[in-house]
């Protein structure tokens, strides 16, 4: 990636508070700022529509000359070094890494007692946010101080005590490694491998299930962090193999594990974030829409202006998304759009870098309003834009539910050319696969049976044949990757019996 296009993406990631120190710290420099009219033309750009091309021939134009790369990384050092000084003000973890460099400047100064007292308090707030790495740096780093020091006035056990500390927080940290690793393995297989579609898929995740249950079982001392990636894992593991009863059960234990603790969240609380987009996900599935306002209540709560741009943009398309996704799930396509026209435009068209899963299924709701509407054509708009974004893995559940919406949006059009032709590239794109899923079969069938020219009496004789297809899509709990998001069967059963669509 250019300097020019990793400079855009962090000024279009900056909230309106980072600016503005931004313009503060840059009025501290003296002489001539070549930086800034770069800063200008991208800041005065809009985020989701910014050109480097037209950026650069404007750039060259004023300063003929001046090389606008390296003009990027001396803007993007800027820009860096100014987050990481606010960063310090507002993070604890922030302000513990600048304390440590501060102990260490003492120290190489022989400023031995000075240090000794930052090792000291650092070693506090290490405690305070349970941060086990700059735990056992502040052991470590007074461990090398006494030793330079010839061990001044101390006895032989608090040396050894001292030790056994340092190795007691190694330990701490090796089991929430293994933790970490767990998790890791289990998202790498999933986002490689697509989610669980069988039992025997289900098969090749046991070897990581025994390994995670040994960890929680060893005697190592849990600690926040070891507990919440267990119940990530837990929750990850649950929601991948269809068991979304189980995995809601292990997100509400995430949730009161985060509120118990609201002074070791993150800065923005990513984590926080993951567990109740977890817990609306798995509402989604199951349908228990009447529960889903509670936590849309609680992502609200964690708007917070000191936040940075993307996260808030995160946390506004997250609201949409299972704002949408209850009125639409309760057929009330009225609200639907009445809330799609309250969003400010940059809620739908920025920030898709961000999270291109969010943005698509941001999308892809926008465009189910719209088609339970009867309007397609709009409808189409939202889909096909989000199907143009190739960054959506294809076997991801939002992206077959796109194509397929697609397809049915293509049939109710009558446009039949278009609509081979998305077929073919559909089963083309699921290539790699072994089998179409139920759901996809199911839906193919039905386009090819074609029951919008067909006779009541001739659709009621299909609709014996494809009954038995519609059954075996909702009783399979694999299929609910895609159901989840609309009810295809429900489409389906509808052409096939003249009744109004239902999402």
């Amino acid at each position: 990636m250019s300097n020019c296009t990793t400079v855009i993406k962090l000024i279009n990631s900056l909230s309106s508070s980072e600016k503005r120190n931004f313009r503060l710290s840059s009025q501290k420099h003296n002489g001539k700022k070549d930086y800034l009219l770069l800063y200008d033309l991208i800041n005065s750009s809009v985020p989701s529509e910014t050109n480097i091309k037209s950026i650069t021939e404007i750039f060259s134009k004023k300063l003929p000359g001046c090389s606008i790369d390296a003009t990027a990384k001396y803007l993007l050092k800027v820009l860096t070094d100014g987050l990481v000084e606010s960063k310090t003000e507002k993070d604890s973890e922030f302000m513990m890494y600048q304390s440590m460099l501060r102990a260490k400047v003492l120290q190489e100064r022989s400023l031995q007692q000075e240090a000794y007292k930052e090792i000291k308090k650092l070693r506090e707030q290490a405690v305070n946010s349970q941060h086990h790495i700059m735990q056992y740096l502040t052991y470590r780093m007074e461990l090398m101080h006494l030793s330079d020091q010839r061990f001044p006035d101390i006895k032989d056990s608090y040396l050894v005590d001292l030790q056994m500390k340092a190795k007691e927080v190694l330990r701490l940290i090796h089991n929430i490694e293994g933790h970490y690793s767990l998790y890791e393995l289990i998202k790498f297989r999933l986002s490689k491998a697509g989610k669980i579609n069988s039992d025997n898929d289900k098969k090749q995740l046991n070897d990581l299930l025994l390994s995670e249950i040994s960890l929680v079982t060893g005697k190592a001392k849990n600690s926040f962090e070891s507990k919440k990636l267990h119940l990530l894992f837990q929750s990850f593991y649950f929601t991948d193999i269809a068991d979304h009863k189980s995995a809601l059960k292990s997100f509400h234990e995430l949730n009161r594990l985060f509120e118990q603790y609201p002074n070791l969240h993150d800065h923005p609380p990513m984590d926080y974030f993951s567990a109740l987009d977890g817990i609306l996900d798995s509402l989604r599935t199951v349908k228990k829409y009447e529960e889903v306002p509670f936590y849309i209540q609680k992502l609200q709560n964690l708007d917070d202006t000191s936040s940075p741009e993307y996260f808030r943009f995160l946390l506004k398309k997250t609201i949409a998304i299972y704002t949408l996704a209850v009125a639409t799930g309760e057929q009330d396509f009225k609200a639907a759009v009445d809330f799609i026209t309250t969003l400010e435009p940059a809620v739908i068209s920025a920030y898709n870098i961000v999270h291109n899963e969010k943005q698509a299924e941001l999308l892809f709701y926008c465009g189910l309003t719209f088609f339970g509407k009867k309007d397609y054509k709009k409808a189409h708009k939202f889909i096909q834009s989000a199907i143009a974004d190739k960054n959506v893995p294809i076997h991801h559940g939002i992206y077959k539910a796109l194509r397929l919406l697609n397809i049915i949006l293509y049939y109710e059009q009558k446009d039949t050319s278009f609509l081979q032709y998305e077929i073919r590239s559909y089963t083309r794109a699921q290539k790699n696969k072994a089998t179409l899923t139920k759901c996809e079969k199911l839906i193919f069938k039905t386009v090819q049976l074609h029951p919008s020219a067909n006779s009541t009496i001739k659709n009621a004789v299909l609709f014996k044949k494809v009954a038995k297809d519609i059954l075996a899509v909702k009783e399979d709990k694999y299929e609910e990757e895609v159901l989840k998001f609309m009810d295809f069967t429900g489409w389906v059963e509808g052409k096939f019996r003249g009744l109004a669509f239902r999402v």
